[in-house]
Order: C-alpha cells, then structure tokens, then sequence
C-alpha cells in the first residue's frame, strides 16, 4: 500500500513542479499572425519598395488580424537591402481607419541588418521588437506599415509565400500615417509573435503554497 502511495506522491509532485517551471518561462508565445510558409519561406524574388525621398519615397503597409487581445512581442519582416544606403526602417502598427491605416498605436525597432537584395536571394528575415505598454493590442484589424526615413536608403519587402492577396496599403509621400492607397494586392512577407506574460508574484507564491501542502499530506499518509 505504501508503494502505491509512494508512486501516486511522486507522480503528484511531479505535476506541481512542472506546472511551477512553466510557470516561470517567459519565452515567446504563440505566432499571432502570418504570411510566412512552411519554414518560414517567402517569395524572394518579388516584393515593394520601401525607400526614402530619393528614390520613390514609398511607405509600404500590409493589414492582419487578430481574434483575440494579445501582447506582441516582436514582427519578423523579409526585407533585403536595394542599391543604396542601409539605414534601419522604422515599423509601425496603426489601427485600422475605414480600409486604410489610422493612427499609430506602436513603433518598433528593428534589430540587427537588412541583408542585400537580388539574384533570388530576397535579403533574409529581420526581427522588429516591440515594448512597453503600447504592444498590448485588443482584438480587432490592425495595419503593419514599413517607413525609411533615410532620403537614400532603398529596401525591398518581399512578397508572400505563394504572393497570397490580401489588403495592402501605399502612399508616395514618405509619411507614415498617409494619405492611402489601398487594395486587394499580393502580400507582404512577415509574422507577427506573441509574447508569454511573465507571471505576477502572487500567482508563483499560490502554486508553491499548493506544492507545500500536497508534499504535507503525502508525508502524513506514508507515515500513518
């Protein structure tokens, strides 16, 4: 009897402690929205301008969707760097206002360099990370638009895997926030990742409690 008990206790604790580890990851969640294929692949060999006033000053913005609240962590965008100057795009999300963008509701940054684009290379997958307060989105249609500052920097976003239609935004007039032209066009390459709330003190201090307690009444059981 004290053997099946023993086996039922350590299968019990072993429960809590994972419970308990999982509780404290705080790894990327889940992806929240993309256009990428399998293994990330995307069309690199087609894709929009993204570039600054010497070229065509091109502000380029792909809409997506999200069923439910979440907290973004970072967007990936296949972007590769056009003959000129490789200075970062700046990446917004902007509420959706009629069909079209509307105000900006976070800017993110990118992270590392947009690699050269051309001979089917595409360039490669760059990450743009959100913080703060203003990642938290609620459920609803958003606008994901790509802006270089830099008068001499051209970059390319490439297309979707199998350039799959979606609403796609442009304006020639090197602003973000428009005004818009909008349709139903091949979309752009990229994945929108969720973030894995960190949890609050009080959640971890309830669950220890709990593991403490089923470690107490097993001790009593096997001593009776």
């Amino acid at each position: 009897m004290n053997c099946v008990l023993r086996k039922s206790g350590f299968f019990v604790m072993a429960i809590l402690m994972g419970a308990l580890i999982c509780s404290v990851s705080a790894a990327a969640g889940d992806i929240l929205y993309t256009t990428l294929g399998p293994g990330s692949a995307y069309d690199g060999t087609n894709g929009y301008f993204v570039d600054g006033s010497n070229y065509y000053d091109t502000v380029t913005a792909d809409s997506f969707t999200l069923g439910s609240g979440a907290t973004v962590a970072n967007a990936v965008l296949a972007l590769g760097n056009s003959p000129g100057n490789n200075n970062p795009v700046t990446l917004y999300i902007e509420s959706n206002n009629g069909g079209v963008p509307g105000s900006i509701t976070a800017t993110l940054s990118q992270v590392g360099t947009i690699l050269p684009w051309g001979n089917g290379s595409g360039g490669g997958l760059v990450t743009f990370s959100c913080s703060g307060a203003q990642c938290a989105l609620a459920a609803g249609s958003y606008w994901l638009v790509a802006w270089e500052q830099d008068p001499n920097t051209q970059q390319v976003w490439d297309l979707a895997y199998q350039d799959q239609s979606g609403n796609v935004a442009f304006n020639s007039s090197g602003s973000p926030t428009g005004p818009w032209m909008a349709g139903f066009y091949s979309e752009n390459a990229f994945q929108i990742d969720g973030a894995s709330p960190i949890p609050e003190p009080g959640a971890l201090l309830v669950l220890f409690s709990g593991l403490l307690s089923a470690g107490y009444g097993l001790r009593r059981r096997l001593l009776a």
